[in-house]
């Protein structure tokens, strides 16, 4: 891999897509943190992208996975120092699985809509796709997740 993935340790950085993927899997965690930064009309955001109350519930449920994965890659450090080197294996299924809810979230959806187009939904299938095919074959993720288990502090 190019000097760049690397930090200043020798250990390969994160992806940068990687953030991204988990931005957006657990994007009603950042909607909901960007309602409360708006003092004005903080519900009325939040109705915007969330109707029923429920939808948001059922949100924080899914992006919980790539909140778990977020602070795996985040602490990792920590975790190369002690005997818990074993939950970088966890790294990849909490993403496949909260992409397989999102898309299973998402099919729910259009099945109330009784399958009408709708164009955010067809994007946000769109995203899920595309983050799914990248966690399944990203060499750069799976160099990483490969090489916490060879560094030592």
């Amino acid at each position: 891999m190019p000097l760049n993935h690397y930090d200043e340790a020798g250990r390969i950085k994160p992806p940068r897509f990687f953030w991204w993927c988990c931005l957006f899997l657990a994007k009603s965690y950042v909607i909901f943190v960007l309602s409360l930064s708006n003092f004005r009309d903080a519900d009325g955001l939040l109705e915007i992208f969330y109707p029923r109350q429920s939808e948001l519930y059922i949100g924080f449920g899914i992006g919980a996975g790539a909140l778990l994965a977020i602070t795996l890659v985040a602490y990792r450090e920590k975790w190369w120092d002690s005997s818990w080197q074993f939950l970088r294996w966890l790294i990849k299924p909490c993403l496949v699985l909260t992409v397989l809810l999102d898309l299973f979230h998402q099919s729910q959806i259009l099945i109330g809509q009784h399958w009408r187009f709708s164009w955010a939904t067809a994007i946000l299938i769109l995203f899920d796709f595309v983050i799914f095919y990248w966690v399944l074959k990203s060499r750069h993720l799976r160099y990483m997740i490969a090489d916490w288990a060879d560094k030592q502090p």
